[in-house]
């Protein structure tokens, strides 16, 4: 798989949440790539530089464009930047980057997919790709937010829930407005969904305190590491 340098255009911005900004982009007509990779954007900084900061493609191959899901509010200057780009803008891309795929040695188990915030941006690629390729194992997603506000992708997954049978997907929520079912952190909620002798892998995405948290639980229940994989944001 190559990986590129190469000019895009912002083709539509949208926010997804009062905090969370949703950027679809031109692509190449040859750009390939792997479910779970991400693209740098670049940005010249006050002094000159040049910097690159990643972001998954939250958008399956094959559609001749691609989606960042990235939060704006009191982030950081990229993120700030990101929030300012308009439709018509040009960015620069460079990639395809990243190992965090879903390998052939996963696709013949039951799955548990576990993100908070705009770590759901690689699921959203990774999920439907990997449901649409024929994908006949169980399938479980557990998504984190902060409260009702932040949930992202929700229409999206209820929909891949009623086409495919094998797919399930939670929201848990830290801090809910409203009496919610899943109140509390991702890795509280991982033995409600699945069972003491379940034998397949998980995928994590999320901040680093996040990863940390349920990769804990994981190995207080027995988890080997070769079937955890994650990707930290942070």
């Amino acid at each position: 798989m190559t990986i590129n340098i190469f000019a895009s255009q912002v083709l539509e911005k949208k926010m997804l949440t009062p905090s969370v900004v949703n950027l679809k982009f031109s692509l190449p007509e040859d750009f390939d790539f792997k479910p779970g990779q991400y693209l740098s954007i670049a940005r010249i900084t006050a002094e000159g530089k040049k910097l690159r900061t990643p972001y998954s493609i939250a958008t399956i191959p094959g559609n001749g464009f691609g989606e960042f899901c990235i939060r704006v509010v009191n982030i950081g200057r990229s993120s700030e930047y990101l929030s300012k780009l308009e439709k018509g803008d040009e960015i620069e891309l460079f990639g395809p980057l990243g190992k965090f795929t879903i390998p052939d040695s996963s696709k013949n188990k039951d799955l548990v997919f576990i993100s908070a915030g705009t770590g759901i941006s690689a699921f959203i690629s990774m999920i439907p790709a990997l449901l649409k390729s024929g994908f006949k194992k169980k399938m479980i997603l557990i998504k984190g937010f902060k409260n009702e506000d932040d949930v992202l992708y929700e229409k999206e997954f209820t929909e891949l829930s009623k086409k495919y049978k094998n797919f399930k997907f939670y929201n848990v929520l830290s801090q809910p407005k409203n009496n919610f079912e899943n109140k509390g952190y991702v890795q509280d909620f991982i033995g409600k969904y699945t069972s003491k002798d379940f034998q397949g892998d998980f995928y994590i995405c999320g901040l680093k305190e996040m990863i940390f948290g349920v990769v804990s639980k994981l190995k207080s229940q027995g988890i080997a590491e070769d079937r955890i994989f994650f990707e930290k944001y942070d």
